[in-house]
């Protein structure tokens, strides 16, 4: 009981610094994303959703199915859908409601105090590599 209670104490001691940085960060890749000059688009509202979560959907494309894929050989940890939807074969009835197109993938990318700037920058970078015209060699 009182290893619960230290371990209670020192979670919630920075809570408040804490929230405040990860709204940071889901606010900065946010608008990194969306300064990308591609089709990006939200799901939900950025002020009205939990401050951990970033859910957005990509343009329809030939990559599609193998987004969360190509991410992952990059190093990225992210998630397809809704989290209500997780391990679901099909489509995620949040989604579904808030009217999110399904022929675009969607992807919700997760923050915690331990993210970094950088490494919201390395996903938008990889993001525009992946989504980049691929050049046809003869």
């Amino acid at each position: 009981i009182v290893g619960l209670e230290k371990a209670l104490e020192i979670s919630y001691r920075d809570i408040d610094h804490d929230t405040k940085h990860i709204k940071e960060l889901k606010s900065y890749m946010y608008d990194r994303l969306m300064n990308q000059n591609q089709d990006i688009r939200l799901n939900g509202e950025l002020d009205n959703s939990l401050y951990t979560v970033l859910n957005v959907s990509f343009p329809p494309s030939e990559i599609s199915e193998m987004l969360l894929f190509s991410l992952d050989i990059s190093g990225i940890a992210a998630s397809g859908g809704s989290a209500c939807s997780s391990g679901s074969n099909v489509g995620s009835h949040v989604l579904k409601g808030i009217n999110v197109d399904p022929e675009r993938p969607s992807v919700r990318f997760s923050f915690s105090k331990y993210t970094t700037i950088e490494e919201i920058d390395y996903t938008v970078d990889q993001l525009k590599l992946i989504f980049s015209p691929k050049e046809v060699r003869v």
